[in-house]
C-alpha cells in the first residue's frame, strides 16, 4: 500500500525551516557581506582626491590664463584711449604722474604709497575722459594678489582699505612734466614724433607691489626695482633702481620673480615681457625696464 506523507503547513514549521525554505544553499561567496572593506574605501578616496587635485589645478591654470587675457585687453584699451587723447592734443604726451589722477587728488589724507588702493580718490586727470570704464584700470590677477598680500606693501597706511583702483603705470620718460615737476632729462620724449622706436618703447606696464632690490644681492636674488607701485608714474633707472615691470603673471616660484608683465608699446601692440634674462641674473640686477622706456635695446651692461 502506498504510503501517504502529510506535509506540514508552512506556518506550522519550525522557524529555522521557514527561513531557509525556497532559498539556494549557501556557498563560501554568499556569506561575504555586501559592503566595501576599509582598504577598498581608502583606495576609492585616494582616487577621488587625485582626480580633484587634477581638476582644481586645471581650473586654477585656466582662471589665471583668463586673467592674463583680460589684462592684455585692458592695456590695449589704454592704448586706444591715449591715441584719442594724442589726436586731440597735437601728439603731445600727458604727464604720467597726473594723466588719470590730477594734482588736486594729492593731499595728506591720501598717502602717496596707498594711491593704488585708495577708493576715496576719484580719477579726474586729462586721460580719464577717454577711458571706457574704470574696470580697465585693474588687472584681475593683480587684484587677486592684492587681496592676499596687499597690506604688506611698503609704507602701507592701515587706515586705507585694500581696494585696488589701478594696476598700470605710464612711461615717465614721456612728456615734459608740468610746472611743478618739469622734466629736463635728455631722454625725455615730449611728442610722438620724438619716439624713434615705437614698437620697442614701453607706453604702459604693470608693476609689483613689493620691492625686489638689495644693495648686496645674494646669489638667489636679483635687483629689479627699488620702488613698488604707488602712483601711475613709471620711472625705472639703471642697475635695478626706481620702478620695474611686474613679475607675477604665470610665475612658477613662491617669490614671484620668474613671472611676466603685460606691456603696451607705443605702436599699440601688447606683449608679455620678462623683467630680466640669464645675463641679468648672473650679475644681480636688470636694466630691462629702463631700456624699454628710453628707446634702448636690452643692453648687456
Amino acid at each position: 500500500m502506498k504510503r501517504i506523507e502529510h506535509k506540514q503547513p508552512a506556518q506550522n514549521r519550525p522557524a529555522a525551516l521557514r527561513q531557509t525554505a525556497g532559498r539556494p544553499p549557501k556557498t563560501a561567496d554568499s556569506t561575504r557581506p555586501n559592503a566595501f572593506t576599509l582598504i577598498e574605501l581608502l583606495v576609492v578616496i585616494a582616487i577621488l582626491a587625485l582626480l580633484m587635485s587634477i581638476l582644481v589645478s586645471s581650473l586654477s591654470k585656466a582662471r589665471r590664463q583668463a586673467y592674463f587675457v583680460i589684462c592684455n585687453a585692458n592695456l590695449y584699451n589704454y592704448g586706444l584711449a591715449t591715441y584719442m587723447y594724442l589726436d586731440d592734443n597735437q601728439q603731445v604726451f600727458p604727464f604720467a604722474l597726473t594723466c588719470v589722477y590730477s594734482r588736486s587728488t594729492f593731499t595728506s589724507d591720501h598717502p602717496a604709497a596707498c594711491r593704488w588702493h585708495d577708493a576715496q580718490v576719484q580719477p579726474d586727470g586729462p586721460l580719464w575722459p577717454y577711458m571706457a570704464a574704470k574696470d580697465v584700470n585693474r588687472c584681475p590677477e593683480f587684484a587677486s594678489i592684492a587681496r592676499r598680500i596687499g597690506a604688506d606693501h611698503p609704507y602701507h597706511d592701515s587706515r586705507i582699505p585694500i581696494e585696488p583702483q589701478f594696476t598700470y603705470s605710464m612711461n615717465g620718460y614721456l612728456s615734459a612734466g608740468d610746472a611743478i615737476s618739469p622734466l629736463n632729462n635728455p631722454e625725455q620724449m615730449v611728442k610722438m614724433s620724438q619716439v624713434k622706436r615705437p614698437a620697442g618703447t614701453l607706453f604702459f606696464a604693470e608693476e609689483n607691489i613689493w620691492i625686489t632690490h638689495q644693495n648686496n644681492t645674494p646669489p638667489d636674488e636679483i635687483s629689479l626695482n627699488s620702488e613698488a607701485l604707488n602712483d601711475m608714474y613709471f620711472y625705472p633707472r639703471q642697475y635695478g633702481y626706481g620702478d620695474g615691470i611686474a613679475t607675477f603673471h604665470k610665475a612658477s616660484d613662491p617669490k614671484r620673480l620668474t613671472g611676466l608683465s603685460n606691456v603696451l608699446f607705443i605702436d599699440g601692440h601688447v606683449n608679455a615681457e620678462k623683467a630680466f634674462d640669464e645675463t641679468d641674473w648672473n650679475r644681480g640686477y636688470s636694466n630691462k625696464s629702463y631700456n624699454l622706456c628710453v628707446n634702448h635695446e636690452h643692453r648687456k651692461y
